[in-house]
């Protein structure tokens, strides 16, 4: 943040653990958990990948994902309803991968999820990234919507389904009080 410090990097650094809190989020009369997801659950994660994207990520980057990136899954009993890929360096973050099992998209699930991951992660964070597609107009409501702006394009950044390129939007929102 230039000429200023970030208040919630003044605070204490240390990350609540969402599996020791399992964070609860009551919707539509269901009890969704917050928890930190690892190798464990792979499957279930390349499932949703595939079914969420048109280009999924590969098995591989997920599986490093897993054992690098902070992974929060939004679970209904042992189901992964929702699940977010954040990168964290310093007082930064960088949302990598953020799905909404399709069946469940279009309900409100996930701003109150993405509400859930951002506090997770600040502190330490005071600001986050992200980059979605330029056709992914629900993306991009939920990202405005949630307080991201955004900042810049990535020219030809995505592969298209029609063989072609399309660009990212880039997006950013400061983690302040």
């Amino acid at each position: 943040m230039p000429g200023g410090r970030c208040s919630l990097c003044d605070a204490s650094r240390q990350m609540v653990d969402p599996i020791a809190s399992a964070h609860a989020l009551e919707f539509n009369g269901r009890t969704l958990r917050l928890h930190t997801l690892d190798e464990s659950a792979l499957s279930q994660l390349m499932v949703l990948e595939r079914d969420a994207h048109s280009h999924p990520w590969s098995e591989t980057n997920m599986s490093r994902s897993l054992q690098r990136q902070r992974v929060f899954g939004l679970l209904e009993g042992q189901e992964i309803r929702a699940f977010a890929v954040f990168s964290l360096v310093l007082d930064e973050a960088e949302l990598l991968d953020f799905v909404v099992d399709p069946a469940q998209q279009g309900l409100g699930l996930g701003g109150a999820f993405l509400g859930l991951c951002l506090k997770q992660i600040s502190p330490p964070a005071c600001r986050v990234f992200l980059e979605v597609r330029q056709s992914n107009e629900p993306a991009i409501a939920l990202y405005l919507g949630a307080g991201f702006a955004e900042v810049g394009i990535r020219q030809n950044y995505y592969p298209a389904p029609n063989g072609g390129r399309e660009d990212a939007i880039l997006m950013a929102m400061e983690l302040v009080d």
